[in-house]
């Protein structure tokens, strides 16, 4: 399952990339604005688009470990695994040499 999904991510957010973009371009057309300029706005809000819904569909999917160490932010993010090795990454987290402590205001 999640493979298939893997396999759909992509066109799916370019699907969407391409329809925020192409509606910025009708709206920027109808003010008049040189072709050029849509041209660029159309790629940039493709690509940010896109990037951004793949983004968030894979951390919704994925698995974060974290280390036990109370102010250590190392972190493990895997997808797709079966169990046994996410218990392996586990562990690896819980028990990292370089622990990172966050500084907080």
């Amino acid at each position: 399952m999640k493979r298939r999904l893997g396999r759909l991510l992509f066109p799916a957010a370019a699907t969407v990339g391409a329809g925020v973009a192409v509606s910025y371009a009708v709206r920027l057309s109808a003010c008049k604005v040189p072709a050029l300029d849509i041209a660029a706005c159309v790629l940039a809000l493709f690509a940010t688009v896109t990037t951004a819904v793949h983004q968030a569909f894979e951390a919704a999917t994925a698995t974060t470990h974290r280390c036990k160490v109370s102010g250590c932010s190392f972190r493990v993010r895997i997808q797709s695994t079966d169990p046994g090795e996410s218990r392996r990454w586990q562990e690896a987290a819980a028990s990292h040499p370089a622990h990172t402590l966050t500084q907080r205001p």
